[in-house]
């Protein structure tokens, strides 16, 4: 019998699965379907979209896609499926049952500032909100708890990886809890609590046990962001206090086994933090030792207007968020070949009740607050709220919403925080591994790396293969790198154009100078500041490099 698997991607509060991403809820489809004695062939919606695959599951038995979007976002790496996909996949194969899955069964939509609408398709046989009613669909009796259930199915459906258009440069998004931790009820919009219930972490057997499944098919970059908040994994709300030896536990488990090339967190709660500052130290330092460079926890701060905390129970005040940020910034701030190892990152959301155009001036006060304290921020993400029925925000009266002041107050964070704030987290000099290029625009290859919302990098050198880069400048929220040991002697007039303090007269004087022999004949045509900056960039003179690291 032979099942294929489409992924549409998904974006949830605590779950993210837009390639190169593979969600945890793909890989346990692919468990059920394989548990169940099918044949599992694996696509993304960009692979049959590129391949144009519309019609070309004719003679499977049953056809799954999965996707759905609850927090909106921008990607470079795909683009969610849409309900336009979904019938030219269903009118295009009608022979197999066919199946969707995922949040999107909640609700359709695909940008902020709007309700989702029900999804309604007369061709699908089976329309299912959560994965494991798939098992229930074919008759596939499983038995005991969720996470015992999704302990032995996540292994078997590790074997779908391979398949990914983008394997080996993957990045595996980990299950380790499901559900809030909070007791005094939830935010007004999300739909964690709405999918997953009550907080749950996950045993370390059957952590360790996917993890063996996932190093036996290759994987090498893993993100514990099917959780709400990683700090909380442990957490016994009737012992009341985080378990820093629990969160110890699984990031030994992790890195002993797979000894991840990249290994990072998504979400923490900066009320916890502030709530539990001793523990959260010991957990937030046990992340630093055993990440890799340029991590984020991200904060669902939401809003530092306290109006608006409060009618949505976003919980605590905005001091505490200053203090989570402070306290991460203590720990985790340090670097590694110039990049911070672990940094907070900030979420805002518009469009909520209390929301007024105080709202506005209030978070950009903060923001300033936080700049001015030079803690740094890895990134900001502003986005306007999604609505879908269920939750809290679904029955209150929404404030009037001015799309061209939401415009505005973006572009006045992106030039007083944004960009000031991208060029002290990437000095120039800093140097980003592995970039894996995504597209190519006239002259700039541009590219990313493997990780947590990971930093647009564009570079006036074509690489076509993941290849280590150092920062030479900065755009509004990119950066502009060459590859690390690149030869000043082998550069074009183009490229050594953007390196910095050259500009097109001195790189028409390097070119004709050249070849050079040694840093030394450099400053007979250059400044000694110039010469200081470009040794910064990793570049190669006569085959050696002499380098100033930047702090």
């Amino acid at each position: 019998m032979k099942a294929v698997l489409v992924d549409g991607y998904i974006d949830e509060p605590a779950a993210f699965g837009v390639s190169p991403y593979i969600s945890p809820k793909i890989r346990l489809l692919a468990g059920i379907l394989f548990r169940a004695g099918y044949e599992v062939e694996y696509h993304t919606i960009d692979d049959v979209r590129k391949k144009e695959l519309w019609e070309a599951f004719r003679g499977h038995q049953i056809l799954v896609v999965h996707g759905g979007i609850t927090t909106p976002g921008r990607y470079v790496g795909g683009n969610p499926v849409t309900l336009n996909d979904i019938k030219k996949l269903l009118s295009g194969n009608k022979e197999p049952q066919k199946i969707i899955c995922g949040p999107i069964a909640l609700g359709y939509s695909l940008k902020g500032g709007t309700k989702a609408m029900n999804v309604e398709l007369s061709e699908v046989d089976a329309l299912l909100s959560h994965e494991l009613q798939l098992a229930d669909f074919l008759g596939l009796e499983l038995k005991g708890s969720r996470y015992e259930i999704l302990n032995e199915l996540y292994p078997i459906g590790a074997r779908i990886v391979p398949q990914h258009p983008r394997y080996p440069d993957v990045m595996i998004e980990f299950d380790i809890s499901s559900g809030c931790e909070r007791s005094d009820g939830y935010c007004s919009f999300c739909t964690e609590s709405l999918l997953y219930g009550k907080f749950e972490s996950r045993d370390l057997r059957g952590i360790e046990r996917e993890l063996r499944a996932l190093k036996d098919v290759g994987v090498k970059a893993l993100r514990f962001g099917r959780s709400a908040n990683v700090v909380a994994y442990g957490y016994n709300r009737d012992v009341g206090k985080p378990d820093p030896e629990a969160v110890e536990n699984l990031f030994r488990l992790a890195t002993e086994i797979l000894k991840p090339e990249v290994l990072h967190i998504d979400n923490g709660n900066p009320i916890f933090i502030a709530q539990y500052p001793e523990e959260s130290r010991k957990i937030l330092e046990t992340i630093a030792r055993y990440d890799t460079p340029g991590d984020i926890i991200s904060f669902g701060v939401e809003s530092f207007d306290e109006t608006v905390r409060r009618l949505n129970n976003l919980g605590g005040s905005a001091e505490d968020i200053l203090k989570a940020i402070e306290i991460v910034n203590e720990i985790g701030a340090f670097r590694v070949d110039g990049v911070p190892k672990l940094l907070p990152g900030i979420n805002l959301l518009y469009g909520l009740p209390g929301h007024s155009k105080e709202t506005f001036k209030i978070d950009r006060a903060y923001l300033k607050k936080i700049y001015d304290n030079d803690w740094l921020i890895r990134r900001l993400n502003i986005r306007q709220v999604m609505i879908f029925e269920g939750t809290p925000l679904s029955h209150q009266v929404l404030p009037k919403f001015s799309k061209k002041a939401f415009i505005k107050h973006k572009e006045t964070i992106r030039k007083e925080f944004d960009t000031p704030m991208l060029k002290k987290v990437f000095p120039v000099g800093a140097i980003l591994r592995k970039v894996i290029p995504e597209y190519t625009q006239g002259d700039i290859t541009f590219g990313r790396p493997l990780g947590t919302y990971p930093i647009l990098v564009g570079s006036p050198v074509k690489f076509e293969s993941p290849t280590d880069m150092v920062v030479i400048g900065h755009g509004i929220r990119s950066i502009t790198a060459i590859p690390v040991n690149a030869d000043l002697n082998s550069l074009s007039l183009r490229e050594l154009t953007f390196l910095p303090g050259i500009g097109k007269n001195r790189a028409t004087m390097l070119v004709l100078n050249r070849p050079f022999k040694n840093w030394e004949e450099l400053v007979n045509l250059l400044e000694q500041e110039t010469v200081n900056n470009l040794k910064k960039l990793r570049l190669q003179i006569g085959g050696k490099t002499d380098c100033l690291k930047s702090r």
